[in-house]
């Protein structure tokens, strides 16, 4: 990273820290869920809770989930292989390569992660315009959120309105890419019934990457007598051209070009959902609610390497979650504030079909957890909570060298507890937390194991420990938080022998410090510095770095209104070297550093928006990823490790038009 831009950013950072608010208004009520599973205003959170609201996200005209918190405070976007965020993976407390299986993604309280395998959460399967809020929870959540709530939760929130409307939405940019979305709200009386859709094409950055994304969501609710009752119902279908990594030669070459050999590769998928569900309220302290979701995904796909062609392989995914919950917060007690008992049960049926043979699943993930808010005196609040998970897995895999199909069961428990303390003053609230959190191995990490070891690996298991300090006045805030994760057999892909192993001992040391200052009515800045060492504590690996993770990021952005109608905004995000996905050993020079600038303006006349952005709007030449690429060149066939890279696009520019109605 660069040392002029680290100079000039951690004054900043200490100015913010220091310096008093020359302007000042009531700050507005924020009302969240992730950190409790009940609505709270934002600053009972007794932990780390980061919300983009929806003022941010249309401002900033970002084209998808994973534009818009690009280098927000604790997050690295890990392996957007394509530039355009469809296939972007959210990296909360630096997972790297794995941050699909370590942080959990909701929409809307519904999971979008897969337990039963390594295919990332679908970021396509939103369309921004539909967001209303993000709510980022910082850290470990096992307790709460269970299965792959390691590194914490991003709870995507849906618009919800109980009036008429509409909207029509038209976006065009770089690369042939068009966009069309619209989306509806009709109210008879007590139900509510809304629509949304979206069609999306382009050409992407570079050669052979051409996708196309249609996408349909209806949802129907009715309010009655303190019932709500709902049924939503999405289908998405999705195509993209996959280009392939290039070497560092290819890539000083022509940074855009694909190879012969990936002409053939792409993915077709087709995902369709429906959900169903309640709240009852039973009086003005209990609530129960019960929700029931069935994801059905089937994918046709060709993936090839530099030494083999790859084949048409076939992936189909039936998800099936059950979750029900009683909610309590007491009107009449001095100490409890609220507790929340759940049920929770996922059962996925898995098949993958290729030229290496069938691969199949059948899982069961049931769960029973308790999570508790107490009063500790005046203005202390203390949080203890208990979870107890259940899996199990049948699995069925095509062994390639006996030629037979091995059967075998996996079986486990876990139980988690957290404990968490926060104390407030007049503008300064104190927090501390401990969070045990797992993950369950994938139907290919169990699998993809080293040669002459037995199927199966280890659960990983962990425990989360953060304390904080939050200062606010009107409309300012200052946050500082300092973390640590220790893991026990944490779950990782060796890119040298192409398997996957559980690692002996990990750890994360982590801080965040971040910045919100409304400098007057018209402008605003915001400001946030990370740093994490992330690092290998014990066997073969011990002191080396983990993969694909950056040791500090920096974002910095500002907005300024010249009127009600007219804003602009920039923003710029400073990400520091990575060791290359796979390289355990830490062999190879690091993926390099990079500084992104990007810009943003919108105008609003009467119920007409028009926006315009640019990424990277300095043209710098980088990559956000790469991978350790293993070969064997002859004549003596000995394995060469050498970087490979994904080439994040240049300079680019987007136009939006919405019409509300």
């Amino acid at each position: 990273m660069s040392r002029i831009l680290f100079r000039a950013v951690v004054p900043t950072v200490i100015s913010l820290l220091v310096c008093a608010s020359a302007f000042a208004e009531d700050e507005p009520l924020v009302i969240v869920v992730t950190p409790s599973g009940i609505e709270q205003p934002v600053t009972e959170a007794n932990t780390t809770v980061t919300v983009i609201d929806q003022q941010t996200i249309e401002q900033s005209n970002a084209g998808s989930v994973a534009e818009l918190l690009r280098g927000q405070a604790g997050i690295h976007i890990a392996s957007d292989f394509f530039g355009d965020g469809s296939q972007a993976t959210i990296d909360l407390r630096g997972f790297g390569p794995t941050a699909s299986s370590s942080t959990l993604v909701l929409v809307d309280g519904r999971k979008l992660n897969n337990s039963t395998d390594t295919a990332s959460p679908d970021l396509s399967l939103i369309d921004i315009g539909d967001v209303a809020q993000i709510e980022i929870l910082q850290g470990s959540s096992g307790v709460l959120y269970g299965n792959q709530a390691v590194g914490g939760v991003v709870n995507i929130i849906r618009k919800k309105s109980f009036e008429d409307s509409a909207r029509i939405g038209v976006r065009a940019g770089s690369y042939n890419s068009r966009q069309l979305s619209a989306a509806g709200n009709k109210v008879f009386g007590r139900n509510r019934i809304s629509a949304s859709f979206s069609d999306r094409s382009t050409d992407n950055y570079r050669d052979h990457n051409d996708a196309e994304n249609q996408r349909l969501s209806v949802r129907a609710e009715r309010i009655d007598r303190g019932w709500t009752t709902y049924i939503e119902a999405e289908a998405m279908d999705d195509e993209i051209d996959t280009p392939g990594a290039l070497l560092e030669d290819e890539m000083d070459d022509d940074r855009e070009q694909s190879l012969s050999f990936y002409e053939e590769d792409y993915f077709e998928t087709e995902t369709r959902m429906i959900r169903i569900g309640m709240n009852k309220v039973l009086d003005d302290a209990r609530t129960v609610s019960v929700d029931f979701t069935n994801r059905d995904t089937e994918r046709e796909f060709i993936q090839s390497g530099r030494s083999f062609m790859g084949s048409e392989t076939t992936q189909d995914r039936d998800n099936n979650m059950l979750s029900a919950s009683y909610k309590v917060v007491p009107m009449d007690s001095d100490s409890l504030r609220s507790y929340l008992v759940g049920f929770t049960r996922e059962g996925t049926d898995y098949e993958l079909v290729s030229a290496a043979g069938p691969q199949e699943v059948d899982q069961v993930i049931q769960d029973l957890y308790l999570s508790t808010q107490w009063s500790a005196g005046a203005r202390g609040q203390i949080d203890a909570g208990v979870r107890y998970s259940d899996q199990r897995s049948d699995i069925k895999n095509f062994n390639f060298t006996t030629s037979v199909i091995d059967q075998f069961d996996i079986d486990d428990t876990v139980t988690v507890f957290s404990l968490g303390y926060s104390h407030g003053f007049d503008k300064v609230r104190l927090f501390a937390r401990a969070d045990q959190n797992f993950r369950y191995p994938t139907v290919e990490e169990h699998t993809s194991v080293p040669a002459g070891e037995e199927y199966g690996l280890e659960t990983q298991e962990g425990l989360s420990i953060e304390v904080g300090l939050e200062y606010r006045m009107a409309q300012n805030r200052i946050r500082g938080t300092l973390y640590r994760i220790d893991l026990e057999n944490e779950i990782a892909f060796d890119s040298t022998g192409f398997n996957n192993l559980n690692l002996d001992e990990t750890r994360r040391n982590g801080l965040i410090l971040e910045g919100a200052r409304q400098w007057s009515s018209a402008i605003e800045t915001r400001l946030s510095f990370t740093v994490l060492d992330a690092e290998i504590t014990d066997g073969e690996f011990d002191g080396n770095q983990l993969p694909l993770v950056p040791e500090r990021t920096i974002r910095f952005d500002g907005t300024y209104s010249f009127n009600p109608e007219l804003a602009f905004g920039v923003e710029i995000i400073a990400v520091d070297e990575q060791v290359f996905g796979g390289d355990f050993a830490n062999e190879l020079e690091d993926l390099d550093s990079y500084e992104v600038v990007n810009a943003h303006a919108s105008y609003r006349h009467k119920n007409w928006v028009l926006g315009f952005r640019v990424n990277n709007l300095l043209d710098e030449e980088y990559s956000e990823t790469g991978n350790q690429f293993t070969s064997d060149p002859p004549p003596t066939s000995l394995a060469v490790n050498e970087p490979s890279f994904f080439p994040s696009p240049e300079r680019n520019y987007w136009l939006d038009l919405k019409v509300t109605f």
